[in-house]
């Protein structure tokens, strides 16, 4: 990604702040999608009983195993910022009256 000054964020909205408010509220939806993928990953895997006689402290983690099967997602206020940037973000100013 290459380097963004707010010059550009401002002349993507006029407005810093506006800017900043658009980019927090996009980078909360792309959280919350990739949450929704995280939960529907964790439903597939099927959960272990543990045995009676099992001593958790025994147990070994094969930790190569887990981040082989952990996906790695982008930050999203990363993914908000380069969506700006890109002009990939569509959004509109509703007037007081009919934001609530």
């Amino acid at each position: 990604m290459k380097e963004l000054s707010t010059d550009e964020l401002v002349a993507k909205t006029g407005n810093i702040y506006e800017a900043v408010v658009v980019m927090a509220r996009r980078a909360r939806q792309v959280n919350d999608e990739q949450k929704a993928l995280i939960d529907k990953d964790r439903e597939a895997v099927t959960p272990v009983e543990p045995k009676e006689n099992e001593d958790f402290d025994e147990v070994e983690i094969d930790h190569e195993a887990l981040l082989k099967n952990h996906t790695k997602f982008p930050k999203p206020s990363r993914v908000a910022i380069e969506e700006m940037a890109e002009g990939r973000i569509h959004y509109e100013v509703l007037p007081p009256e009919e934001a609530g």
